[in-house]
């Protein structure tokens, strides 16, 4: 199915939110810059993704293969740690959460979580028609549009399949969205080096340095110490080795804590963001602001009614 065929068929279901002007793409102008959009909360992102995922669904559905829409369990809300740990509560129980990522099998711990009930369908097809499957899916041509990613080099996507459509529904332009989201995604990760070279965040790492070595910790930064804990993890017992990373990681959060550190590169992350956002890529933020908009309304009409 097309794009403008699910289009229609959303239209005719009423399942696509429709008002007298949400008829052409997403206009970048529409938004002042005061209220230029630079993130989704969690609440937000659980909609898109759920709304994609039934769009989906239904394209995926008619092109004669099952979709599963299988409940997400709710994740345990991990502490930002772009500029160190200050969750201290956090810290006393998960330490750094070296042992819950080794949980996941990413350090080469226990097994990834069980198949997906879809994961189970798509193992029962035979080679045939699972690539068919996988070409009503993701399409025809995985890199039909190519993009620039500011810092990153280029992503592709493709321009076709079930899954282009359904973002295509939510958002317009899915060349126009995919630049902007793959700017806008990518603005803390630009702004990063002039953050943590501002006097202001030199001056609170210079105080989270001196509490540590207070402690008998000699630091030069967070990822140094979580670096050398995972490291000693490797001489010492299972109890050892999460007593100590509990004590440094408790340390750290609380030095982070009074020296301001993670509130000091949040705020001037959010200063920097926000001009890179209204003067560097303003086009692509106003692109961004307009089309998330625009899908959270017609979003919530997909997953009200779906």
């Amino acid at each position: 199915m097309g794009g403008k065929d699910l289009l229609r068929t959303l239209a005719v279901t009423g399942l696509l939110l429709v008002t007298a002007c949400s008829a052409a793409d997403p206009n970048p102008d529409d938004r002042s810059e005061g209220s230029l959009r630079t993130e989704l909360t969690d609440t937000e992102r659980v909609l898109l993704g759920d709304a994609e995922e039934r769009l989906i669904a239904e394209c995926i559905r008619e092109a004669g293969f099952e979709y599963r829409l299988d409940p997400v369990a709710p994740r345990e809300k991990v502490p930002e740690r772009r500029f160190g740990l200050d969750d201290v509560d956090w810290a006393r129980e998960h330490g750094y959460g070296l042992a819950d990522t080794a949980g996941t099998g990413d350090r080469g711990g226990k097994s990834a979580a069980p198949k997906s009930s879809q994961d189970r369908y798509l193992a029962g097809l035979a080679p045939s028609r699972l690539a068919a499957y996988e070409r009503a899916l993701n399409g025809t041509k995985p890199d039909a549009i190519v993009v620039p990613a500011p810092g990153r080099g280029e992503i592709f996507t493709a321009a076709d399949g079930c899954r282009a459509d359904a973002r295509r529904a939510l958002y317009g332009d899915l060349r126009k969205w995919t630049e902007a989201k793959a700017t806008v995604v990518n603005l803390a990760y630009l702004t990063y080096d002039d953050v943590v070279a501002e006097p202001r965040y030199t001056k609170a790492l210079a105080d989270w340095r001196a509490c540590m070595k207070k402690r008998g910790l000699d630091y030069p930064d967070t990822s140094r110490a979580v670096g050398a804990v995972a490291k000693e993890s490797d001489s010492r017992t299972p109890e050892q080795a999460r007593e100590r990373e509990v004590e440094v990681a408790v340390a750290d959060a609380e030095c982070n804590r009074s020296a301001g550190l993670a509130r000091t590169g949040t705020r001037l992350q959010k200063e920097h963001v926000r001009d890179a956002a209204r003067r560097t890529y303003a086009r692509q933020t106003r692109y961004y602001t307009q089309a998330v908009t625009t899908a959270l309304d017609r979003a919530r009409a997909v997953t009200e009614t779906g």
